[in-house]
């Protein structure tokens, strides 16, 4: 396990470095544009909120090349299910899916994921690009505290970690039951990192006696539900999407809890996929400089640090604070250290 010191050095020099990237990148070559054009279609599953970046995406990527995105919402445990299923009825699908991370195990165990490193992804930092080329890091997005500023004043509102144990807070706190490093393990990772594991593990039993409420829904749904007044803070939810609802008159804050989890998602091919060539192109696209700012007016910290967000607060380098980076090799329940974190989460917040 990376050590706490090595995790946030990893961070910061990366991010650091794609702020001092050059600012031209070359286009995709003539012969796969032809191939993918003759294809004609890309079949994409994700996680990704539709109508807000899914869209928008598509929508630049046909206009730009006459090649159909076909989209279909699916999470982690649905992407590996479809495409196993597929595979074993030898008529792959899908060409292309994202995850936060799960599917990548599986999925790779299986042997149903093309490598493929993008040209277009040639000056970005390896934190990106792992060598194995079987993902692209499609996004990095910030997980924190936030608050329904209605019900708490900003005075009032908790600031660092110990705040959370104010008995105040018993039974008004909500995050999302998802097992995965976006959710409450995710949480435990980074306490167990930034404390060490003797005070983490203390401070955590001590937070369990907080009834924290666990929701089935999304880290979008539970922000929703801060948002109505059903709960008065949200843990391990999106900072993005805070500034997103509260620029739409919401009455919703994030707090800068550090350090914040980085959640590093991840894009990748599918093997023996129906549009292999069209598939590359949708990724040759998605890491160019034209999708970063689609990415950054949908309201998304790019992953491209040349283009800052359109709220500077959201990005670790524009924000200034401090994260601890969950890459997708961590995303696996069946191996460390996300393994450890589930038990702990299991024993302590059941």
């Amino acid at each position: 396990m990376h050590t706490r010191r090595s995790v946030l050095q990893l961070a910061g020099a990366s991010l650091t470095m794609l702020a001092t990237r050059g600012l031209a990148r070359a286009e995709p070559a003539a012969q796969l544009i032809a191939d993918a054009k003759a294809e004609g279609q890309v079949v994409w599953y994700t996680g990704l909120i539709i109508k807000q970046l899914v869209r928008p995406l598509t929508r630049n990527f046909q206009d730009k090349y006459g090649i159909e995105v076909k989209y279909m919402e699916a999470g982690d445990s649905d992407t590996v299910l479809k495409i196993t299923s597929q595979a074993r009825a030898g008529k792959i699908e899908a060409d292309v899916f994202d995850t936060p991370g799960t599917a990548l195990a599986p999925l790779e165990a299986a042997n149903l994921i093309e490598p493929y490193a993008p040209n277009s992804m040639a000056d970005y930092d390896p934190m990106f690009k792992p060598a194995s080329k079987l993902y692209c890091g499609s996004d990095v997005l910030y997980l924190t505290t936030t608050y329904n500023t209605d019900l708490v004043p900003a005075d009032k509102a908790p600031k660092t970690f110990d705040d959370l144990l104010d008995p105040q807070w018993k039974g008004r706190m909500v995050w999302t039951d998802t097992r995965g490093i976006s959710g409450p393990p995710g949480f435990i990772g980074n306490i167990l990192m930034t404390m060490g594991d003797e005070k983490g593990r203390a401070y955590l039993r001590r937070l369990s006696e907080q009834k924290i409420v666990r929701d089935p829904g999304n880290q979008r749904v539970v922000i929703d539900k801060v948002i109505s007044g059903e709960h008065q803070i949200g843990l391990m939810t999106y900072n993005h999407h805070a500034v997103i609802s509260k620029g739409k008159g919401a009455p919703i804050a994030w707090v800068k809890m550090e350090p914040l989890v980085a959640n590093l998602g991840a894009i990748a091919l599918v093997r023996n996929s129906p549009h292999p060539n069209a598939a590359k192109l949708f990724l040759e696209y998605y890491f160019s400089d034209e999708a970063a700012y689609v990415i950054r007016d949908a309201g998304y910290p790019p992953v491209d640090a040349r283009v800052p967000p359109k709220d500077p607060s959201i990005s670790p380098v524009s924000g200034q604070f401090r994260i601890t980076m969950l890459k997708p090799e961590v995303a696996s329940p069946e191996t460390e250290p996300l393994k450890s974190w589930l038990k702990i989460y299991d024993e302590l917040f059941s």
